[in-house]
């Protein structure tokens, strides 16, 4: 049961949040910004970098590959996770910011620093223990050398990898 309450987390920032700050610009009469293009970008990185860390996920976290879903019994620190421990549930937090710059909401693009943090607390809160009883001491170690979260080059070259099928 407790993947619901994470779907349904997910489910409010990708919709809830970017909504009800688009009815607050509608409140105020305030006008959208010309922001469509920067916001198709961040959208786009964001899902290309969710799917990556997904893909290695299904590629290199399972002892036995099967056709349907199932939870990982291997700890993955190969391709994006060798930059960032949580890389998927990290540009899924930054989608409500692109909604907002997709959507030209002032009201949004000044909140979604707020849909960030609560993005970035949920990960440390109840992402970061759960892998931590999972596969401790083995994550301990991984997580003195690897930070949470991290926007660099050497992630995007890990995430094109992942599609390449050369991760593991």
């Amino acid at each position: 049961m407790r993947w619901f309450w994470k779907f349904a987390f997910w489910i409010g920032m990708f919709i809830l949040f970017p909504l009800s700050f688009r009815l607050l610009d509608s409140y105020f009469g305030l006008k959208p910004l010309p922001t469509l293009p920067l916001g198709l970008v961040l959208f786009m990185i964001s899902i290309f970098m969710s799917a990556a860390a997904g893909r290695s996920l299904k590629l290199c976290g399972h002892t036995v590959r099967t056709k349907r879903f199932q939870g990982t019994d291997v700890l993955v620190k190969t391709g994006v996770y060798s930059c960032s421990r949580h890389p998927n549930q990290f540009w899924m937090s930054l989608i409500p910011l692109a909604e907002a710059l997709i959507m030209g909401s002032p009201c949004g693009i000044v909140a979604s620093g707020w849909a960030l943090a609560l993005g970035l607390t949920f990960i440390l809160l109840v992402e970061e223990p759960e892998v931590h009883q999972k596969f401790c001491p083995e994550y301990c170690d991984y997580a003195k050398d690897v930070p949470a979260f991290s926007i660099s080059l050497k992630c995007f070259k890990e995430a094109l990898k992942a599609f390449r099928g050369e991760v593991c």
